[in-house]
Parts: structure tokens; C-alpha cells; sequence
């Protein structure tokens, strides 16, 4: 069953090579360059993926946090460069370290959905 998920990454590189894993994976994908554009997006996902260092704006706890108000089921995966800017409290289901391992993102994405 295809799912849609929610790209959200200021790196046009990422989202494009993102919705690429997703397309083979049989998933819908709609990319958006920061949080402030993906908010109102959130009620029709199956999944967010969102970057946490996006300057300027919100970052990516920051929207998850937001996603999880709104749709408390919504698995949300985190992506950073460094695990450790990622605050503890955090409301994100998993956090992927970038450059990712592209079978680890496959996994987690197939996990959660």
C-alpha cells in the first residue's frame, strides 16, 4: 500500500535523493524546504522526515514536536549531522545520522509504516 511521506529538508539534494529511496520503495513523497511550508501538510502524511538544523525557522524537533500535537500516531524520523545537537526531549520515533546508511533508512522507513 502506498504511503505518503513528508520530506522536509532545506538540501534540495537530500530531498531529491529521499524521494528517489521512497519512489523504489513503492511511497508517495512530497519535499519541502523547511517546516514552516510542511505544517499544513501534516494531516494528509503517513510519515514525516524532517532535517533538524534548517536556519532559518523552526528545526526539526521543533516540527516534530508539532506533527505529534496534531497527529500523535505519526511516525517521525529525525535527520542530523550530528546526533548530539538533538535535544533529549525530543518527540521524533528515531533519529538517522547524516551521510545515512541508505539500507538503515529503508528499514527504519519500513518499520514504521
Amino acid at each position: 500500500m502506498r504511503k505518503t511521506i513528508l520530506i522536509v529538508d532545506d538540501d534540495s539534494g537530500v530531498r531529491i535523493a529521499l524521494r528517489e529511496i521512497f519512489e523504489t520503495l513503492g511511497h508517495n513523497s512530497i519535499g519541502y524546504e523547511n517546516g514552516e511550508d510542511a505544517v499544513s501538510h501534516i494531516s494528509s502524511a503517513d510519515m514525516l522526515i524532517t532535517d533538524f538544523n534548517m536556519p532559518p525557522g523552526m528545526n526539526g524537533a521543533e516540527l516534530a514536536k508539532m506533527a505529534k500535537c496534531e497527529r500523535p500516531d505519526l511516525p517521525v524520523i529525525i535527520m542530523t549531522g550530528t546526533r548530539a545537537d538533538v535535544p533529549s526531549g525530543h518527540l521524533a520515533n528515531a533519529v538517522i545520522e547524516k551521510p545515512f546508511d541508505v539500507e538503515l533508512l529503508e528499514k527504519v522507513i519500513t518499520d514504521f509504516l
